[in-house]
């Protein structure tokens, strides 16, 4: 396996893995795409979330005609999405697919396994699992694919003792090429980025606590990103709303991120993508403490955690005021992610635990 570069894959034709995954949503497809290629893979994807024109049109239709209870011949898009990754599969006759929590079905797992009964079928979660309904659907999954990744550990101990036998932990990761070889930062982007201390997140009670908490120790405004609800707090620098991949260039711009992972990975024992992002893309996190991270050696030793708000505002007046300290810290974060927490890495991994690829 490659140690460093995960790069976008030289066009050969040759196709060995079937990607379903989102358009967007934290480049996650477009990092495991170029993780499986830094283990030899060339991927096929299909979006999952993205109808072409027809499709939509279709959808609208059939959810219409359904409201009303009158039969009608158009079909639903996650049906259609369904269909399009069966025969992305069966055009490449690809000996795996990988489903990033989309809308796999027993069906469409049945439809796969019909166009090569010794496919390998991976299905991950990448969310918290929220509700008895999602573990149902979970348990259901795992009886019918090959490994069922989730992210968080919690999820993994719940699905087990309810007895789920293919699921294992695999956390996300960072990518070499993704979130770190294509952050350019210049003189432009410094101007509209750099900050002493930046959180990116939608406003709550919790978060704007962190941010006014943290504002007050510092003496200066934290700047924040995010959907509307931040525009009236007069402690902050509300910067307007940020979409993937520019919040790359806020964390290499910043002097901290404040990495709030939320109460959903909070309490099921997770981390979020940020947390790999963040010192890829060179910046310094401050990031709630998890039982998780004690796991993970030495990382857990080279990130800076809170407990509460006025912990926060501590550690983010101390480290802005010890830049050396700081700056150390930063680049041995980042050194150990790009070389050992990468989706090549989780992948590897997983193979090896399927005993994938050693036929």
């Amino acid at each position: 396996m490659r140690k460093f570069f995960e790069g976008p894959p030289n066009a050969s034709g040759r196709k060995q893995a079937t990607i379903e995954g989102a358009m967007g949503d934290n480049q996650w497809t477009w990092a495991v795409e170029a993780g499986l290629f830094s283990l030899g893979l060339e991927s096929a994807i299909h979006f999952h979330n993205c109808p072409d024109p027809i499709s939509r049109l279709s959808d609208w239709l059939y959810n219409r005609l359904n409201k009303s209870r009158r039969p009608g011949v158009f079909i639903p898009w996650t049906k259609m999405s369904n269909r399009k990754l069966i025969n992305l599969a069966n055009l490449h006759k690809t000996p795996l697919v990988i489903s990033l929590q989309g809308r796999l079905d027993r069906e469409a797992v049945e439809n796969i396994r019909d166009i090569n009964p010794i496919i390998r079928i991976i299905y991950w979660r990448g969310a918290p699992v929220r509700n008895e309904e999602q573990i149902q659907q979970l348990l259901e999954m795992d009886s019918l694919v090959d490994a069922l990744p989730l992210t968080c550990q919690k999820d993994v101990q719940t699905l087990r003792t309810r007895g789920a036998e293919n699921i294992t932990h695999l956390p996300f990761a960072a990518c070499p090429f993704h979130h770190h070889r294509k952050v350019k930062i210049n003189t432009r982007l410094k101007r509209k980025y750099s900050a002493e201390v930046s959180l990116i997140c939608d406003r709550g009670d919790y978060e704007e606590e962190l941010a006014c908490k943290t504002s007050e120790a510092l003496g200066i405004k934290v700047n924040v990103w995010g959907d509307k609800g931040w525009e009236d707090n007069r402690w902050i620098n509300y910067k307007g709303p940020i979409r993937s991949p520019s919040e790359l260039k806020i964390y290499a711009c910043s002097s901290i991120v404040i990495n709030t992972r939320g109460q959903d990975f909070l309490q099921h024992n997770g981390l979020n993508p940020a947390f790999f992002k963040i010192p890829a893309a060179g910046g310094f996190q401050i990031t709630e403490e998890l039982p998780f991270l004690d796991e993970l050696h030495p990382l857990n030793s080279l990130v800076s955690t809170f407990r509460s708000p006025d912990e926060l505002a501590r550690k983010a007046r101390f480290h802005l005021h010890h830049s050396n300290e700081r700056e150390k810290l930063r680049k041995l974060a980042q050194s150990h992610i790009l070389e050992n927490e990468t989706y090549g890495h989780r992948f590897h991994g997983l193979f090896e635990e399927m005993s994938f690829g050693q036929d």
